[in-house]
């Protein structure tokens, strides 16, 4: 059958007789996914808006099968969009998940294990990220927001690739363009904030993270409100001069704290919230470890338990948070529509990690569960025509400046170890991963594989390796740990052997 036949044909097809290829470059890998099918329009010339969310878990969005919380902009970039339904991060929490979404290298690679990571200083020399490929590639180059954990100050280089920084800080040297916005002061404080160097700022900063409910301010003094009312004025800017544009918009919501305009927060009645599922008194051979031995983050992290009234505060606290957050990235999409920039721009919709709202008794991230690993995304192209479908495929972060790559036709040569997705965007049934990768520790030391049905842990911890198994399709919430169970023996030494096999051998075939 000739390639020009299998162009007719499903891209499960094409699949068949694409080419993928792993090598060694250097110390890591390098992977290149099959080539675009015909029936994708020609992405080489469009915009790409990167929307990039904090702490954010894929379930609470309404098109992700949330029935309370109200998301109505996302859900309606979801229908003229692809959704993928199993996108994984590769670190679960913010420093090192963006440290490799945005180099296409994975956590062991790049050298960042930890917020508290260099990156810059711990990624391998020559290493270039999203912003300079996208940058050399020729477009203009725009961010709003967080995009690297500590913006212009460890990550110099890749924030001059920018040619507009709003809302960050701007690197030494960089000579861009001041705001295109003036927004008015915020209202005072009630109290002044201590310095870093006080005594009692640990303490302070961590009642701050603890709160949840009303900000007292409207959405054009959210931080987000302002990121959103910035793009805005970039897209009119943009639709103006016609150049070809890279913009990233980051968010402050829903990290903790989980506080934000009173109209929002009204909009759930905590009473009506359910309880979380999995209750840690229902797990059956959970460790300790996977729970941070009962020590939350971020948020009820003070040793106290909250009561049922506070969980289910704290919960409508964050749906509350994420309709603040769709309300402002409505005014975006929009603006795309208004300006007709929607005609031509590829929007790409995730999160950097995922987060927990009690299940197994732990709030924030920091677990390989599935509630941290597991992140939303969406893909729109215009034109395409496989919006509107879901993606039932395994796909990882990493895979992002790769896909990127791939739909802008710039050069990623080197040592990626994330493939590019773009053959799910023509046929999101196309046949693809076996597996996700996760990892967690400040030296990597806890890994995580997750296929479309099971998810296997291995954590070293005090010289010896605790196991985790679960069956996700019998339990969802991971709440019955089958490791070492006589009859799971034989796929628990398979997953072993993939974990350890990486994620080269969950490539597609």
């Amino acid at each position: 059958m000739s390639f020009v036949d299998l162009l007719g044909r499903t891209f499960a097809a094409i699949r068949q007789t694409a080419l993928v290829i792993v090598c060694v470059a250097s110390l890591n890998w390098v992977a290149t996914a099959p080539s675009l099918g015909s029936e994708l329009p020609t992405t080489s010339g469009m915009n790409v808006l990167m929307i990039n969310i904090e702490d954010c878990r894929a379930d609470v969005w309404g098109c992700f099968g949330n029935p309370i919380c109200r998301t109505p902009n996302i859900d309606r970039l979801a229908q003229t969009g692809i959704i993928f339904d199993r996108a994984y991060c590769q670190y679960v929490c913010c420093n090192p998940s963006r440290s490799s979404f945005l180099t296409g290298l994975r956590p062991h690679s790049t050298g960042v294990l930890s917020n508290n990571h260099n990156s810059r200083e711990c990624l391998p020399p020559g290493t270039r990220s999203l912003p300079q490929l996208v940058k050399q590639r020729g477009l203009y180059t725009a961010n709003i927001g967080k995009l690297f954990h500590s913006g212009g100050s460890w990550n110099v280089e890749d924030m001059q690739a920018f040619d507009r920084i709003e809302f960050q800080n701007r690197p030494p040297q960089w000579a861009g363009p001041g705001p295109v916005l003036s927004f008015p002061d915020l209202p005072p404080p009630k109290e002044p904030a201590p310095k870093p160097d006080d005594p009692g700022y640990g303490a302070w900063r961590q009642s701050r993270s603890n709160r949840y409910g009303s900000s007292g301010l409207t959405d054009d003094q959210e931080a987000d409100g302002r990121y959103a009312r910035t793009a805005v004025a970039l897209l009119h800017e943009f639709a103006k001069d016609g150049r070809q544009f890279f913009l990233t918009l980051g968010s402050s919501r829903p990290h903790t704290p989980l506080i934000c305009p009173q109209n929002y927060i009204e909009l759930y009645d905590p009473n009506e919230i359910p309880m979380p599922a999995a209750p840690r008194r229902d797990d059956q051979g959970v460790p300790d470890i996977a729970v941070r031995f009962g020590r939350p983050a971020d948020i009820w992290n003070a040793g106290k338990t909250p009561s049922p009234a506070e969980v289910r505060a704290t919960i409508a606290a964050y749906y509350a948070c994420v309709s603040f957050l769709d309300t402002q990235l409505g005014l975006v999409l929009d603006a795309l529509a208004e300006t007709g920039l929607d005609r031509n721009t590829i929007v790409i919709f995730f999160s950097d990690h995922g987060f927990h709202l009690g299940e197994h008794d732990h709030w924030s991230k920091y677990t390989l569960f599935e509630l941290s690993t597991r992140v939303p995304m969406i893909v729109r192209i215009p034109g395409n025509p496989a919006n509107g479908r879901r993606c039932d495929e395994i796909v990882e972060l990493v895979d992002l400046v790769p896909t990127i790559g791939e739909l802008l036709n710039f050069d990623t040569a080197g040592n990626l170890e994330g493939i590019s997705f773009a053959p799910l965007l023509v046929d999101p049934t196309t046949a693809w991963k076996l597996a996700a990768f996760s990892v967690f520790g400040n030296k990597g030391e806890y890994n995580s594989v997750r296929t479309k049905r099971y998810r296997y842990t291995e954590w070293q911890y005090q010289g010896d390796t605790i196991r985790e198994l679960y069956d996700l399709a019998d339990d969802p919430w991971e709440t019955v740990n089958l490791a070492d169970r006589l009859e799971q023996a034989t796929r628990q030494t398979e997953l072993s052997q993939l974990l350890g096999e990486g994620w080269t051998a969950a490539l597609p075939k």
